[in-house]
């Protein structure tokens, strides 16, 4: 069960909604095992006999920032709107429950409820619903995505309180979904990242540690890979691209005809912590360089966040070769990752990292900041992160003379055929379903021990 909608039909979607699908994809490729899936769009329709979508007449809900396709946040919510949100999930769960097993003429064995807010809880009231009608109980499994443990966080902090007043977290610690001597409660939880098992030990202590499997993201590897010949005619196929959501005078700019001597890629949704304003600071400083450096930024936000960037890159700091590209589907974003010299992603304490994959897997090293998933994989090899601060100026300062470094020393030819090879090996969406499957069968279940 997902919190987001899957890349379809012309619908962005943000990361998890993307493994989502490619997680599906892949059990189902896998022998003896049969998945079904559900997950909430505004404008996609159920065309598939192993997936159900919960069709919605109002943005996807959120837990934190922002997504492509929403900015919606559980937080706008009243309690009456969010009780029948709980409700609604609840009732077509059951339905797709009750369909799955009579398609495959056995019982569910096991549910991964992705995020740790809204997925969990509402599974387990289908668990409960239907154990009190003599139904086998099947493992309940979260895999943990930092927006809900962001969202936790920023209650638990209390320095927000009219963005983020103590609500959902103590529903949670009252539902017990995460307290394991809670017998109806989460058996297993899976995170991203080692920085993901630390988030979730902070907000929910009481649950074991141990019972916790860490999972680093696979990529789509039908979508990103290197790429040769757009590299060679990167000029030509960059003239193709268009800037999107061009809300000053200054952003409407054509690519049509231009001529860089590098690239710089930037890829995440316009959210603080994203910190693209690091990054747009550090473009002022190369774009001094000799070399023409053009600065791509693929991604979007609410028009606030839209315009606050657009802004900044040209009425304050001026740039010359920043292009906001807006949101880009799976095929045009490798594209462009294969075109660039460097990726650069500074967000602060990313819980894994995927844009970090997908780019090294187009052959393009990678920049980033020395917090949160990245520190799992990203290594010298590949690219680099800059040292943690939350000065903004000393970040951008790194930054810059470590993209100017990557540009001089030409990474792109001596990290970049390493860190495809690397990405290959190691974030395959097959590899991990199947290790994580292994590692849940490893793991006894709460249900076995009784």
């Amino acid at each position: 069960m997902g919190s987001n909608n899957w890349q379809r039909g012309g619908e962005f979607a943000p990361g998890s909604g993307i493994l989502h699908e490619s997680h599906h994809n892949a059990y189902n490729s896998l022998p003896d095992t049969r998945c079904y899936s559900i997950y909430p769009s505004r404008h996609q329709t159920s065309e598939r006999p192993d997936v159900d979508i919960i069709e919605l007449d109002h943005d996807i809900p959120i837990a934190e920032s922002i997504s492509p396709v929403s900015s919606y946040r559980f937080h706008a919510m009243s309690e009456a709107e969010f009780t029948a949100y709980r409700h609604r999930l609840l009732t077509q769960v059951l339905k797709t429950m009750q369909r799955a097993e009579a398609a495959e003429g056995q019982a569910i064995n096991l549910i991964i409820a992705h995020h740790s807010f809204l997925n969990p809880l509402v599974i387990r009231d289908a668990i409960l619903s239907r154990s009190a009608a003599g139904k086998p109980t099947p493992r309940l499994v979260c895999f943990v995505h930092g927006t809900a443990l962001k969202m936790f966080a920023n209650e638990k902090r209390g320095d927000k309180p009219e963005e983020y007043p103590m609500r959902f977290l103590p529903l949670m610690k009252q539902e017990r979904i995460f307290d394991y001597e809670n017998a109806s409660g989460v058996d297993t939880c899976v995170a991203i990242s080692k920085q993901q098992v630390h988030a979730l030990g902070s907000i929910f202590p009481e649950f074991p540690s141990q019972r916790v499997i860490v999972s680093p993201n696979g990529y789509n590897q039908s979508a990103f890979y290197v790429k040769h010949d757009a590299y060679s005619n990167r000029n030509a196929v960059l003239s193709k691209f268009d800037t999107m959501n061009n809300l000053i005078p200054e952003a409407d700019k054509s690519l049509k005809g231009c001529n860089f001597d590098k690239i710089v890629i930037f890829c995440g949704k316009f959210a603080d912590w994203k910190r693209l304003d690091a990054l747009l600071y550090a473009a002022q400083k190369y774009e001094k360089s000799k070399q023409k450096i053009a600065t791509l930024i693929v991604g979007s936000g609410p028009i606030e966040d839209q315009l606050k960037y657009q802004t900044l890159a040209y009425q304050s700091l001026k740039l010359e070769h920043a292009y906001f590209l807006g949101p880009r589907n799976q095929d045009e974003l490798s594209i462009l990752f294969n075109i660039a010299d460097v990726g650069c992603f500074p967000s602060h304490n990313e819980p894994f990292g995927l844009v970090f994959v997908e780019c090294m897997a187009c052959g393009t090293p990678v920049i980033g900041a020395d917090s949160g998933g990245p520190c799992d994989f990203v290594n010298p090899d590949v690219g680099v992160l800059v040292p943690e601060t939350q000065d903004i100026n000393a970040l951008a300062a790194s930054l810059a003379a470590n993209i100017k470094t990557s540009l001089d020393s030409d990474w792109k030819h001596s990290k970049g055929p390493i860190a495809a090879a690397y990405a290959k090996r190691n974030f395959s969406v097959r590899q991990q379903c199947t290790r994580l499957l292994e590692g849940i069968d490893r793991m006894a279940s709460r249900i076995d021990n009784v």
